[in-house]
């Protein structure tokens, strides 16, 4: 009987325990990126493997652009999901994993190059996500139900927000920034306040139809440059308007006089996500929705 009972004490005990299983749980602090110039050296080791000169610094949209045409010409995405991409011996020294989704390259990018890297602890600190912002509104609102607040505390929690954090990529707030092509045309007909009312604003422009990864017909686009031709008597074709990531200026006449759809909404969230275009704030979209809100209102 008491050779059943027989319990053999641990060998670790109290104090030495704890230490023991803090082993386990303690985990191996990442390897410190190599960098050379402007960029890690796995980075400008994938630039000098397919002959391109890696002492010419180049910005994240362009590295990224090299990037998918070279995924495009080895044929690495997956034959079933279009958007994986199956990481070779070179992009899996940039990307650290075996797949990758297309969408999310940009975002491991910034690692390689020396200046985001010197920017990621104070970004720590900002409040810089959609699925933040998304998180807080849901926590609040369960809160609000639960102890059954009123709508008037609602709007002054609203109003005690950051008024640095970036705004949500909603329809709602596309909607109050958004600029059909004939409400262009009704602002040039006032050419000194055009700028500052279509700055910043967005438009809806059809699609590269060699992009093969955009699924939409058409998208919509921050105007981020306004640039304007003399000598023709249309004067919707003297303004051309500029765009992030396309190559080519759009004129007036080439904009979508329609309403953008969830699925242009659930794209631009992403493509903002991904850092390709650039983030409004709060503060930037009020203002611009105040200056536009009596035009599009009227329209």
């Amino acid at each position: 009987m008491d050779s059943e009972l027989d319990i053999k004490p641990s060998p670790l005990v109290g104090k030495d325990m704890l230490l023991a299983s803090r082993k386990y749980t303690k985990k191996a602090k990442p390897k410190k990126r190599e960098f050379i110039g402007w960029g890690s050296k796995p980075l400008r080791d994938f630039l000098k493997s397919i002959d391109k000169d890696s002492d010419i610094q180049l910005s994240g949209y362009e590295v990224h652009d090299i990037i998918k045409k070279y995924i495009m010409d080895k044929k690495l995405t997956d034959p079933q999901k279009k958007r994986k991409v199956l990481c070779d011996t070179n992009l899996h020294a940039i990307f650290g994993r075996k797949t990758v989704m297309l969408n999310k390259t940009y975002d491991l990018l910034g690692r390689h190059f020396r200046d985001d890297m010197e920017d990621s602890e104070e970004d720590e600190w900002n409040c810089n996500s959609d699925e933040k912002d998304d998180d807080t509104s849901t926590m609040t609102h369960k809160r609000q139900r639960r102890t059954g607040l009123s709508s008037t505390v609602e709007k002054e929690k609203v109003l005690e927000a950051p008024r640095s954090c970036f705004a949500s990529v909603t329809a709602q707030n596309i909607k109050l920034v958004y600029l059909k092509r004939s409400l262009i045309e009704d602002l040039l007909k006032n050419p000194e306040t055009f700028d500052d009312k279509v700055m910043k604003s967005f438009v809806r422009v059809r699609s590269d139809p060699h992009d093969y990864f955009q699924k939409n017909a058409y998208q919509l686009l921050q105007v981020t440059g306004i640039s304007k031709a003399q000598g023709t008597d249309n004067i919707s074709k003297e303004v051309t308007l500029h765009v992030p990531n396309m190559k080519k200026e759009f004129r007036i006449c080439m904009l979508s006089d329609e309403d953008f759809s969830e699925e242009e909404i659930v794209d631009l969230r992403q493509r903002v996500k991904d850092g390709m275009l650039e983030r409004l704030t709060i503060v930037e979209l009020e203002q611009k929705a105040r200056i536009l809100h009596e035009d599009i209102t009227e329209h």
